[in-house]
């Protein structure tokens, strides 16, 4: 038994109880491939994700598919892959023009990139990260910094627009709230790391009653060494 299959069988018994803990099992070649030195999220064309997530969007998706994803990378190469439209916004500058390079030299005309950085100055006298309303972030490089102008970028669209929206950047408990009005009914909310408990705190019962939830557990991912959480929501109203 190799080194990284009796990682990968911990990890299972760590982040997944019960009778089913060994479904995790079919992702272990996918994962450990993904672990090699020439393996990134951006060269293969793979969102950083879940690989549960990403079989069930690649399932999911088709041509009249219309995406808007807070953060950029590997997931906006899967989409324009796979869907109609696709709208990024990122608030990294140096990351949005390497992916804006990619995508131009790979020809594709259904993307619309947004590069809209952090604002300085907190949005409230004192943030709380869990607050959606507050625009603020956790992350080192946003002390003292909001994301308002980032997550209302989505505001310039009308509702019910959305096939998929994907946060997995900046402010995510903001990007969420802004979310829920654009997405169509039967839409699909994804939430990336939904195991930091604070990206939900304030919003567990507008998800409770406009959502159902399809995918919400711990789960293998590509790149990473550890299980992570990644949590699929589909609208209902």
């Amino acid at each position: 038994m190799g080194k990284f299959f009796i990682i990968y069988l911990n990890l299972i018994k760590k982040y997944i109880p019960g009778a089913t803990k060994y479904r995790e099992l079919k992702y272990y070649f996918r994962w450990k491939k993904s672990l090699s030195e020439n393996a990134s999220s951006v060269k293969d064309e793979q969102p950083w994700i879940t690989f549960k997530t990403i079989d069930y969007l690649d399932n999911y998706l088709n041509r009249q598919s219309v995406v808007f994803e807070y953060g950029g990378g590997g997931s906006t190469l899967f989409f324009v892959k796979r869907s109609r439209l696709v709208f990024t916004v990122e608030h990294n500058k140096e990351w949005f023009a390497i992916l804006s390079k990619i995508i131009s030299k790979q020809g594709n005309k259904n993307w619309s990139g947004n590069f809209i950085e952090g604002q300085l100055g907190n949005y409230t006298s004192d943030p709380d990260i869990a607050n959606p309303e507050h625009y603020s972030s956790d992350d080192f490089n946003s002390i003292n910094m909001n994301y308002y102008n980032y997550v209302t970028a989505i505001d310039s669209f009308e509702d019910n627009y959305f096939d998929v929206i994907l946060v997995d950047g900046r402010s995510r408990p903001s990007c969420i709230k802004h979310s829920v009005s654009k997405l169509k009914n039967g839409g699909l909310l994804i939430l990336d790391n939904s195991d930091r408990d604070y990206y939900l705190k304030l919003l567990v019962n507008e998800l409770k009653s406009r959502f159902v939830t399809i995918i919400d557990e711990m789960g293998a991912s590509p790149y990473s060494r550890e299980f992570t959480k990644t949590s699929i929501w589909k609208k209902i109203k």
